[in-house]
């Protein structure tokens, strides 16, 4: 496989972009956050097999907020999928905190979810019956926090997304950007250690992405949470540590200019 495709963490500002290979790691081996090794996914459109990651590496720092780049089908959502365990590749290895995802056990690896990831998703996935408190204290249940602190976790994580007024509401008396907010609250209530972002903001307004991006910044920067994130917007390029480009299932930059995404 080529060293182009290595993702390596260097200063922004230094690194143009580039399909060269990268400066040595700085992280010392078995440092990583997410350590992902010659990932590999196809899938079957009609008789034709189509490869969508072609043996890609990726190297994340713990803390580091990473934006994953690139047009429509080059497959950053499938790459998102494959090193947070929730699809599994055809080839390669995912350790995420020193664990071998694709090693475990379903039911390890879904546990593994719930104790260290926040998703944040472009659909959604609110349940339809539960208010937006609900939402998130239903997640908390499952963390095994009680009652009184999952209330309390709940109104405090809402009012950082600007929700205080939307507690008792459920999904069909919010706005796409309301509804997107919430699933934001509900990712970041349990104060995830990693935190995997799928067009966080694509149905926000400017003030509103904004304030999200602010929110995963805290998390990265106080928390010490590690956040990849893919996205079309332009906007986020600012907030981010690193911008990783993606085309056609080959990594083309591993530290792109934050500049040419400005509009």
């Amino acid at each position: 496989m080529n060293n182009a495709n290595a993702l390596k963490r260097s200063p922004m500002s230094d690194a143009p972009p580039t399909t060269e290979p990268a400066p040595a790691p700085r992280a010392a081996p078995g440092k990583w956050a997410i350590e992902a090794r010659g990932l590999r996914k196809s899938f079957r459109s009609g008789q034709q097999k189509v490869e969508v990651l072609k043996g890609i590496d990726l190297l994340i720092e713990p803390g580091e907020i990473a934006l994953v780049m690139g047009p429509s089908g080059s497959g950053k959502s499938t790459l998102l999928a494959a090193v947070s365990g929730l699809m599994r590749p055809d080839e390669g290895s995912v350790v995420a905190l020193g664990q071998s995802i694709w090693e475990m056990p379903k039911s390890k690896i879904d546990r593994f979810r719930l104790l260290n990831c926040g998703f944040i998703f472009q659909g959604f996935n609110l349940f339809a019956a539960l208010t937006a408190s609900q939402q998130i204290q239903t997640v908390l249940k499952f963390m095994r926090q009680g009652k009184a602190e999952r209330k309390a976790t709940a109104e405090a994580t809402l009012a950082d997304v600007n929700l205080s007024h939307r507690l008792n509401n459920r999904p069909d008396k919010l706005s796409g950007g309301e509804k997107q907010r919430v699933a934001i609250a509900r990712a970041l209530a349990k104060k995830p250690k990693l935190i995997f972002a799928d067009e966080p903001t694509s149905a926000l307004d400017g003030e509103n992405g904004h304030i999200i991006m602010e929110l995963l910044r805290k998390c990265a920067k106080e928390q010490g949470a590690t956040v990849l994130c893919v996205t079309h917007d332009a906007r986020l390029a600012s907030f981010a540590d690193r911008i990783i480009t993606i085309e056609d299932g080959v990594i083309t930059s591993t530290n792109a200019d934050p500049a040419q995404f400005k509009h």
